[in-house]
């Protein structure tokens, strides 16, 4: 079932990839609350450190493979290098 059809496969890493970014909007929310962050005087926005962002992308990550089925597992690794690569 896996990679027989590109446009099954496009739909279900558009899911994954949909599932990923409501997951790290949630985490980011969660850790300025908890860390009372405000927002910047320069741009509006609240930053987390690096080191945060770079855990709550991973954690992101590693959400969406517990929501799919493990067949889909190689094509979500693959497709989490963009996920995670800094914007």
């Amino acid at each position: 079932m896996v990679g027989n059809d590109p446009t099954y496969e496009r739909t279900v890493l558009g899911i994954a990839r949909a599932l990923f970014i409501n997951r790290l909007h949630v985490l980011r929310l969660t850790e300025v609350v908890r860390l009372g962050i405000k927002p910047s005087h320069d741009d509006g926005n609240m930053e987390l450190p690096d080191h945060l962002e770079r855990e709550m992308k991973q954690q992101a990550a590693d959400y969406v493979l517990t929501c799919l089925p493990e067949e889909w597992a190689p094509l979500i690794e693959e497709a989490k290098v963009d996920w995670l690569r800094p914007a």
